[in-house]
């Protein structure tokens, strides 16, 4: 339990706890954890970006492609996150977030290497398991780097600065496919004979030690402790705190983990197969989807991150319900642009289609983090985070292999975004429901941890 380090911190930032001030450091320690994640996004949609040539050079089929992205990204990635999490506590966040970002780094180098989808296979694995820690520790993060009162800003900031990465991070990467491709002759001699993919993905890796390096000297918030758990004991209690939690409220739990993994179908989709769909349906030129995708993330990031914020301003009721009656809004309204994707007759309308889709998907989605938050009593936090945040890699491990293997029983250039409609919209109508039967146990769960039934100092 982290007690002790609370009590050690309490003094030094009691002024800005009572003035309701946000520190420098606050700040300063969010932008790192953005750079990080940004370099998370990039390293993982490398792979996305690179599937055609893949396919190209290797040989790889679509339900190969499906199991890179999906069994080896992602199931390893569910793996690995509660015990990262555990680790994180016990050890320190930002030291096994460092880890993390020079296994995943390492891992993406000697993938470039790799001949045989084997080898490719094993190297994502290794991308996982680095990966894995990376929400569910941030997350838990930030509520002791803010004061309660900028806890919400800064997960809005936190997710809309990441998924704005991820769509300059795709724009990157595919303009680097591009200058790659049209400037063979200028690499060092002993790149010439590799692959344009190959080089791309040794790019990717290069940055990882600069990440480690910020990592390990940003600031530490109020809660935070850089030592290990002092005394078995005080491990045993958190260990015996969750247990009870977890059986008590695990109908909120269930309720929470399905809801996750469920929103992250449809916006995981649109990441992994987009690349490979439209030059499929539209005959466009594969460098260049990077680019126009990366546009349409990121406006419709700023779209859906403004939505969310803006709702729960203008929207009278209970503070507690507006979050889960907003959820199940923004995903009902998401299903109608995912019925039309099948229709689209151009490039443009399948980018404006994806745009309204992901604003919608990204408003429901940026107001997780909060409800995620409330959920978990403070020295349960990154316990509780990573295990229902291990529904997100599972979603990123359903979604490529089930498009994957709908696309591979239709016939036609058009198949992957049909594939796309037929298991998204599905998921978005079953997102808007689950919310909606969640409202009640919600409730309760936020009720017994106002009244402080699962506090340290009760269980201890």
């Amino acid at each position: 339990m982290e007690s002790g380090a609370l009590a050690v911190a309490a003094p030094a930032n009691m002024a800005d706890a009572v003035s309701g001030k946000t520190p420098a450091s606050a700040w300063y320690g969010l932008f790192v954890l953005v750079m990080t994640t940004l370099f998370a996004f990039v390293d993982r949609q490398i792979l996305n970006l690179v599937a055609p040539s893949l396919q190209t050079s290797l040989g790889f089929t679509d339900f190969q492609i499906g199991m890179l992205q999906g069994l080896g990204m992602a199931i390893f990635a569910s793996v690995a996150a509660y015990p990262m999490g555990w680790l994180a506590d016990r050890f320190g966040r930002r030291l096994i977030l460092a880890i993390g970002v020079a296994c995943w780094s390492l891992a993406t180098g000697v993938s470039a290497l790799q001949h045989s989808f084997g080898g490719l296979f094993l190297g994502t694995i290794g991308i996982a398991i680095g990966e894995a820690g990376v929400a569910p520790i941030i997350y838990a993060m930030i509520p002791d780097l803010f004061p309660e009162r900028r806890r919400n800003a800064a997960n809005f900031i936190f997710y809309g600065a990441s998924l704005i990465g991820a769509g300059a991070g795709m724009a990157i990467g595919g303009a680097t496919l591009q200058w790659l491709s049209g400037s063979a002759h200028d690499l060092p001699a002993w790149l010439m004979g590799l692959d344009t993919w190959r080089i791309a993905m040794l790019l990717v890796a290069v940055p990882g030690p600069l990440f480690c390096l910020l990592l390990l000297t940003m600031p530490l918030g109020a809660g935070a402790s850089d030592r290990p758990l002092e005394n078995k004991n005080a491990d045993r209690s958190g260990m015996i705190g969750f247990l009870p939690y977890a059986r008590s409220q695990r109908r909120t739990l269930a309720y929470f983990f399905a809801i996750v993994l469920v929103i992250n179908i449809p916006l995981s989709s649109s990441l992994t197969w987009f690349p490979l769909a439209l030059p499929r349906a539209f005959g466009i030129n594969p460098a260049s989807v990077g680019v126009a995708l990366g546009t349409a993330i990121t406006v419709a990031t700023l779209i859906g991150i403004c939505l969310p914020a803006l709702v729960l301003k203008l929207w009278r009721g209970s503070a507690d319900q507006k979050p889960l009656r907003a959820f199940a809004i923004f995903t009902g309204l998401a299903a109608l642009p995912t019925a039309l994707l099948p229709f689209a007759t151009s490039a443009f309308q399948a980018y404006a289609v994806a745009t309204f889709q992901g604003a919608l998907g990204i408003a429901a989605c940026a107001l997780t983090p909060g409800l995620l938050q409330d959920l978990a009593p403070k020295h349960l936090r990154a316990r509780i985070l990573a295990a229902l945040t291990i529904a997100t890699p599972l979603a990123l491990a359903a979604s490529p292999m089930a498009i994957g293997a709908v696309a591979s029983l239709i016939a036609g250039p058009r198949n992957i975004l049909l594939a796309m409609t037929i298991v998204n919209l599905p998921s978005l109508i079953a997102s808007a429901t689950l919310i909606s039967l969640a409202r009640k146990p919600y409730a309760g769960t936020i009720h017994a941890i106002q009244r402080n039934k699962y506090d340290d100092h009760a269980i201890g």
